[in-house]
């Protein structure tokens, strides 16, 4: 948000234009058109005059698509959006896309590349056209647990709209998302940030979207109706976590800002169990990623500790924020000791990305600067649910609370253990010492063949776990494998996945299954 300073204040980033930008997914699955995001927002403050865009699109330095679209209209409205569809049947690989927006301001004309957000200089998008489906055995479903649409929208940060959203979802091989939208922006009045709204107008309408939204036919994607609750932790510090797909709202404003120095919040980690609904699900949201000190100052910012995520309606934990950082090898290392305490967390995977098809833009000091990153992408980071009835909201949010999934940012995983003639699943506890692990993984050309696989064996009540399979470059882009597996003490099994690649960490990382031998009777 460009827009927002105070009246005492200046801005370095102000800017008396609308902003305006183009985005794009970062990848587009085979026979896909690529779906471009036009956006305006603030044009009710800024009216201006599109007049025409003109699309570039470049591969290896040389310019292989061209097409200019004329608007010719008055804009005047707080959002205007337009998607734009190219063709990709003659495109294949990695693209880089140039949007020129040639518009006028009180008469002046003006022209931005793909935006124009002071203090950025990125004015290229970067996409990958497949060859190859997303790697799945066509049973799994790929989501995004932690997304912010435009219903997010305060004095930093805002998304996309809902629609556009699912229409980059499908494009991409995402099979749903989640509208994680902030609790203390769903319930404000419309086109205020601070004036809650008592009747939930904003809120109500927004569900009702989601529902007409997903009963179009044109979408197999899906939206499950979700919001990220403010809430307090056993410190009193503020925490969020992801609850999907509970029909009444939530409220959380803990850390809104609406109030300067009010940190009050409606919910605690133990008393919002009272308000979750069996259809519904509760996840820790980045439970260890550091907290900012001006987060911590200005808004009561903490993390999850111990005695949080402990609680028997939490889930899991959202291990996977959009990127392989500290928070992430931290919370790996926290899951992992809670596993071999007898603790059953689960973990899955969101983005928490603001719109952000391509780029992660955001305000790193506010009135100061904007900063931006190829991280927090929408739909980068997955989680892959195992559901019995696909493209069903029900059925996924059930197999996300038995923990029947994994996450990844590319290869799929599949680790089961077969027990007379019965599969078990991920996040199952199986009440036998013997069975059959069965593994199946799958990677393509676009992220590479797979390096390495490890299988490990944690004891209840150990400290460390033990590799119990480990295969080295198998030089393959399938593996499907079983093994024989016993045990006469109560134990879990998961696995990770390393990808050959030389740009980026390709992983994928189960869910455990535990084997439970049954007492001998005295």
């Amino acid at each position: 948000e460009l827009h927002f300073r105070f009246k005492w204040s200046s801005s370095r980033y102000y800017k008396k234009e609308p902003e305006i930008l183009a985005d794009v997914p970062y990848r587009i699955e085979p026979d896909n058109k690529i779906p471009i995001l036009l956006f305006i927002k603030d044009a009710h403050i800024f009216p201006i005059r599109l007049s025409h865009v003109s699309i570039h699109i470049y591969q290896s330095d040389k310019q292989i698509y061209f097409e200019d679209i004329n608007y010719n209209c008055d804009l005047m409205s707080r959002w205007w959006n337009n998607t734009i569809y190219i063709n990709s049947q003659n495109i294949l690989g990695p693209i880089t896309l140039k949007i020129l927006f040639n518009y006028s301001l009180n008469g002046l004309k003006k022209q931005c590349i793909t935006h124009n957000f002071p203090q950025s200089n990125n004015h290229t998008l970067s996409c990958y056209v497949s060859k190859y489906h997303y790697p799945s055995d066509n049973k799994v479903q790929y989501g995004d647990l932690h997304y912010h649409s435009n219903l997010t929208e305060d004095m930093v940060e805002y998304g996309a709209p809902l629609r556009e959203t699912l229409i980059a979802a499908q494009s991409m091989g995402l099979n749903f998302y989640c509208n994680t939208d902030h609790s203390y922006d769903l319930d404000d009045k419309e086109g205020s940030w601070t004036e809650t709204d008592p009747e939930l107008t904003k809120w109500k309408k927004s569900r009702q979207d989601i529902k007409n939204i997903n009963n179009e036919e044109v979408f197999t994607s899906f939206i499950i109706p979700s919001e990220e609750l403010s809430l307090h932790n056993n410190k009193g510090n503020n925490v969020h976590a992801l609850i999907l797909n509970n029909s009444i709202f939530l409220p959380g404003s803990g850390d809104g800002s609406e109030k300067l120095f009010n940190f009050k919040s409606e919910y605690n980690i133990n008393n919002i169990q009272f308000n979750l609904e069996d259809n519904a699900i509760c996840i820790a949201a980045h439970p260890y990623n550091p907290v900012p000190l001006l987060q911590r100052i200005f808004f009561k910012r903490g993390q999850w500790n111990r005695q949080d995520v402990l609680v028997d309606h939490l889930s899991g934990l959202q291990i996977v924020n959009g990127e392989m950082e500290a928070g992430f090898y931290e919370g790996i290392k926290i899951w992992i000791k809670l596993l071999l305490q007898g603790v059953k967390k689960y973990i899955y995977a969101g983005n928490d990305a603001h719109g952000n098809f391509n780029i992660y833009r955001q305000i790193k000091i506010p009135m100061l600067s904007l900063f931006e990153k190829d991280n927090q992408i929408f739909g980068k980071y997955r989680t892959g649910v195992f559901v019995d009835k696909t493209s069903d909201i029900l059925s996924t949010i059930k197999a996300l609370k038995k923990g029947n999934c994994f996450v990844t940012n590319g290869p799929f995983l599949n680790l089961n253990i077969e027990v007379s003639d019965f599969i078990y699943k991920m996040g199952n506890k199986i009440p036998a010492n013997k069975g059959k692990i069965n593994l199946h993984i799958i990677s393509t050309p676009e992220f590479g063949l797979i390096k390495e696989i490890n299988i490990y064996k944690g004891i209840i009540g150990e400290n460390n776990e033990q590799k119990y399979i480990t295969i080295y470059n198998p030089i393959k882009y399938e593996i499907k494998e079983t093994y024989d597996v016993y045990t006469e003490i109560h134990c879990y099994f998961r696995c990770e996945v390393k990808i050959d690649s030389k740009n980026e960490k390709i992983f994928a990382l189960s869910n455990p299954i535990w084997l439970a031998p049954p007492t001998p009777p005295c």
